[in-house]
């Protein structure tokens, strides 16, 4: 019997160039893929959108700041395609929820990887949000080129480079949380405020770019034990050494404490914390840190880049009641280091590298352990005139603790065809996998009287994608249309076996669907722009013919902008179907876990130029996320947030 997260519900522990964006005239509608943009994430070098043989979709910072979107995960909710709960991203049903242990997509700063050492999962709050330039995000299968967790997609997150001159921005945002509408919801008299302030500068000193960025955020949380705290910070330094020949680092601190909620009291108290799990006394505290280098030199015909990278996380938990020892802890470092070489021979591009990674993890929930992996990897793109045909493979080694080692070897092949000036085709079929977490072979404890046992033979889970696609462009119109299937293996899952619970490679299940994005723009550019994106998908356990737990088969995404002169307005809609199949342990330890609705969530804002009145680059916007304050869930035993009320101001020095 499969137990979507008794544990995971238990574990509280387991818990290109741009510059500052001018604010005085700026359209707040984006476009999601067009003719002139380029993208680096797909094809692992600058790549005209159009001839990427799979579905990608970009964020660009305009959006960013448009939705005041303080964390990023904020950013994938309004990707076709794309759905998030809590904190783990499902893209195109490729994932289900497993309380952010084992991520299924790929996540990436600047290209590197920046997954967690010991759960395999993303932190999404690493970052201010003004370091960013754009969130390149892959649907499908991607391990034929960037290894393991890519099994259902990619998100890359691309940070700005200095400016030329000297350029100084900052944010402020500050907002309260509307009350339930039913009294006997209500565990305050008092609105439940938030507030975030970023700061950053750019320039150049010499040949030197620096860019630096800090961000505080604090938020009271509209449910009682849900505070918490948030700060980070980003410095980016770009040094040329040579004619053709950069090198850039980059460093991050991050640092959280918020509380320990996990689920409800109940369906009629869904803003209190269950009783026993010390969600107001105890706390949870997290830090992060990341270092990183690229050496890029570039000639004609050949560019050579040498990656490095160390990321940092721990986590520590409060004691529950005072007299508690202090909660479970862990510290997990990882470390990569990465060859990377583009040859352009005639009508021939080559890809290909080299990658060695090696983490410890230091907890006393998976008590100590470590893993080493290497990679070689190697993609050729043929260029026939409109036609290109990708062709390319990695194979990966992956060992623990230096006693077992497991072997991959993931193929790709891909087409696109520009049919004419509008108008491109596009097919691919890849493979993905995804290694198991140290978490998820090692774990040894119990929690709440379920003895959770380590299962060292746990083996990698593997995935087939094939998509066919196209898209037409205009000066008016942007169309996109895809079919998608995949098919699992050996999907890993906690399940008893016995009294004891283990993590099993027990799952095999296909996903079938389909996407459509369309655009319009009615003058031609940004005056005015409307958006649309709908996704079906069809997750089936090919064991028992029933629907993959935690999979929404229905998305929609809907968008409204307009700018005239200083004045800009923009409506967000989103549709997510609720979950057809939940664990059937989960909803009955969770009380009224089974209660959920199809959401349906309107976000609306205005924004306003006030350089005119007090003549500095400054714009307001006033924010209303959850317009209708409609209740629903995201994952069980958790209301989704109430109705936000909030002014952000933003300026550029």
């Amino acid at each position: 019997m499969r137990v979507l997260s008794v544990i995971l519900l238990l574990l509280t522990c387991s818990i290109s160039q741009a510059q500052v964006r001018d604010t005085s005239n700026h359209a707040d509608s984006i476009k999601y893929i067009h003719s002139d943009e380029v993208v680096v994430t797909a094809q692992r070098h600058v790549t005209a959108a159009q001839d990427v043989p799979v579905s990608i979709a970009v964020v660009k910072q305009e959006e960013l700041t448009s939705r005041s979107t303080t964390v990023i995960d904020q950013a994938l909710r309004l990707i076709p395609g794309v759905s998030v709960t809590e904190s783990q991203v499902n893209i195109r049903g490729s994932s289900g929820y497993g309380r952010g242990v084992g991520s299924r997509v790929l996540f990436m700063l600047d290209g590197q990887p920046m997954l967690s050492g010991d759960n395999g999962d993303i932190k999404f709050d690493i970052l201010p949000m003004l370091s960013i330039e754009r969130i390149e995000v892959v649907k499908g299968a991607g391990s034929s080129l960037y290894g393991s967790s890519a099994l259902g997609g990619i998100i890359n997150v691309i940070t700005r480079t200095a400016s030329d001159t000297l350029a100084v921005a900052a944010t402020a945002i500050g907002g309260v949380y509307d009350q339930p509408k039913y009294d006997g919801w209500r565990v305050s008299q008092l609105q439940n405020r938030f507030a975030s302030v970023e700061a950053g500068a750019s320039g150049k000193v010499f040949s030197v770019g620096i860019l630096g960025t800090v961000a505080v955020r604090h938020n009271e949380g509209y449910r009682l034990g849900d505070e918490s705290d948030k700060q980070s910070g980003f410095l980016k330094v770009d040094l040329p050494v040579g004619s053709m020949t950069t090198l850039t680092a980059s460093a991050l601190l991050a640092n959280e404490d918020h509380g320990g909620w996990l689920y409800w009291k109940s369906l009629s108290q869904p803003l209190l914390p269950s009783d026993s799990l010390g969600a107001v006394n105890g706390k949870i505290h997290s830090s992060k840190a990341n270092l990183q280098a690229s050496l890029v030199s570039v000639s004609e015909t050949l560019s050579h880049i040498i990656h490095g990278n160390v990321y940092y996380t721990h986590f520590l938990t409060d004691a529950s009641t005072p007299n508690d020892p202090l909660g479970p802890h862990s510290v997990a470092i990882n470390y990569m280091l990465e060859y990377n070489l583009n040859a352009y021979l005639g009508s021939l591009f080559i890809t290909a590298g080299a990658l060695r990674q090696y983490q410890t993890v230091r907890s006393d929930l998976f008590t100590d352990h470590s893993g080493t992996s290497y990679a070689l990897f190697g993609q050729g793109e043929w260029h026939l005139n409109d036609l290109i045909l990708t062709f390319g493979a990695r194979a990966d080694a992956i060992g623990y603790d230096s006693s077992e080692w497991l072997g991959r070897i993931s193929p790709k092949i891909g087409a696109s065809y520009q049919l004419s000036d509008e108008v491109s085709l596009r097919g691919s079929f890849g493979t993905g996998f995804r290694a198991p977490a140290i978490s998820e072979r090692y774990i040894d404890q119990v929690f709440s009287g379920f003895p959770v046992k380590p299962n060292p033979t746990l083996q990698p889970e593997r995935s087939y994608t094939a998509e066919i696609g196209g898209n037409y462009r205009s000066q008016y119109f942007y169309l996109d249309g895809a079919v998608f299937y995949s098919h699992f293996d050996q999907l890993i899952e906690p399940s008893f076996v016995g009294a004891s619970i283990k993590f099993l490679n027990i799952t095999q299940a296909e996903i079938s669907g389909h996407e459509e994005v369309v655009e319009y723009y009615p003058f031609g550019d940004d005056r005015f722009a409307a958006r649309i994106g709908y996704t079906y998908v069809y997750p089936k356990n090919r064991v028992t013919g029933n629907v993959l737990e935690f999979r929404p088969r229905h998305l929609f995404q809907g968008r409204i902008s307009s700018t005239i002169n200083d004045l800009s307005a923009s409506v967000d809609f989103r549709y997510i179907s609720k979950y057809e199949s939940l664990d059937s342990v989960l909803i009955r330890t969770v009380p009224d876990g089974d209660a959920r609705v199809n959401a349906y969530i309107l976000d609306a804002r205005v924004g306003y130029n006030l350089q005119p009145a007090l003549h500095i680059p400054m714009k307001a916007t006033f924010e209303v996320q959850n317009l209708l304050n409609y209740y629903y869930v995201e994952i069980v035993g958790n209301l989704a947030p109430l109705r936000q009320f909030s002014l952000r101001l933003e300026t550029v020095l």
